[in-house]
C-alpha cells in the first residue's frame, strides 16, 4: 500500500453528498494537505468558469485550469499526503487539465437526497427565483452524468475501477467504509476519522470566493460543526411525487447515471 505520507488522492463527487463531512474527517489523516474544489472554483468563478453565476463577473483570476493543476503538482506536496475534494462536473471535457500523480475515489448519493437537499439550500437563501437559481448553478447533464462520464474516463485511462462510496453505506457504517476507502486510496486508517471537533484540524486550501458565500448558501454549516457522520441523514427515500416539479426533472434525469455508478461501489 502506498504511505500515507505520500498519498494524493481525489474524491470526485456531486453537490449535497455529505463530502464536507468527508473532507473533515480526512483532516485526521496524518501528515494531510486538504484542498477544496479548485477545479469547481475555476468552474464557478474563474476566468474560464462555465458556470459563472448569473449578472457576475469572475472573481477568481488565478484560478485558471492550468493554475489549479500546477498547483495540485507542485514539487512542495511530494511529502505531503493530499486529499482534493471536487466537482466531477468541474473538469468535464477538460480531463487533460486534472493533475497527474493522484489516485482517484468517488462519493455519490441518491439523486432524490442529493437534489432535494439542494433545493432547500436554495429555498433557505429567500431567492425570489428558486427554481432558476437551483438550476444556474447546475451543468447541463446536471452532475450525475458527468460524475459517470468522468469515473469511465479514469477507468480506461488507469485500466482499472476508481474506488466508489455511496453516501449511505458511510452513514450508515462510517468505520467499516473509511477503512475500505483508506485501503484502497492508499491512506492510512486511524479511528480519529469519525469523529471531529468544531474548529478544522487542518486549514482547508480554498478560494475566498466560497467563504464568501457561505453566510448565504450555508455550504458548510452542518459539517463544521463538531460532530461526525449523522446516521439521521440515512432516512427512507420520499416518493418522488412528493417532490417539487424541478426535482422531480432533475431525479428522472439523473436515475440511469446514479444507478451506474452505483452499481460501481
Amino acid at each position: 500500500m502506498t504511505s500515507s505520507r505520500t498519498a494524493h488522492v481525489f474524491l470526485w463527487t456531486l453537490p449535497r453528498s455529505v463530502s464536507t463531512a468527508f473532507t473533515r474527517s480526512m483532516e485526521s489523516i496524518d501528515n494531510v494537505a486538504i484542498y477544496l474544489e479548485p477545479y469547481g472554483c475555476a468552474e464557478h468563478f474563474g476566468p474560464e468558469g462555465r458556470l459563472i453565476p448569473k449578472d457576475t463577473s469572475p472573481t477568481e483570476m488565478e484560478y485558471t485550469y492550468d493554475k489549479v493543476k500546477a498547483k495540485l503538482e507542485d514539487k512542495s506536496l511530494e511529502n505531503k499526503c493530499v486529499f482534493v475534494k471536487d466537482m466531477g462536473y468541474a473538469v468535464h471535457k477538460r480531463y487533460d487539465k486534472i493533475a497527474k500523480g493522484y489516485k482517484h475515489s468517488f462519493l455519490i448519493r441518491h439523486p432524490i437526497k442529493s437534489f432535494l437537499s439542494y433545493y432547500n439550500m436554495m429555498v433557505s437563501t429567500g431567492a425570489d427565483d428558486v427554481d432558476g437559481n437551483f438550476i444556474s448553478w447546475l451543468p447541463e447533464g446536471l452532475g450525475y452524468q458527468e460524475l459517470w462520464e468522468l469515473y469511465c474516463y479514469i477507468e480506461n485511462e488507469n485500466g482499472k475501477k476508481p474506488f466508489v462510496v455511496n453516501s449511505e453505506d458511510l452513514l450508515n457504517d462510517p468505520q467499516q467504509v473509511l477503512k475500505q476507502y483508506c485501503e484502497a486510496v492508499g491512506f492510512e486508517y486511524n479511528d480519529g476519522l469519525l469523529n471531529w471537533d468544531s474548529k478544522p484540524k487542518v486549514k482547508w486550501n480554498m478560494a475566498q470566493a466560497v467563504w464568501d458565500l457561505e453566510p448565504i448558501y450555508n455550504w458548510f454549516s452542518n459539517s463544521l460543526t463538531a460532530g461526525g457522520f449523522k446516521k439521521g441523514l440515512s432516512k427512507p427515500l420520499p416518493s418522488i411525487e412528493e417532490l417539487p416539479k424541478i426535482v422531480q426533472e432533475c431525479v428522472r434525469k439523473s436515475m440511469p447515471y446514479y444507478e451506474k455508478l452505483n452499481a460501481c461501489c
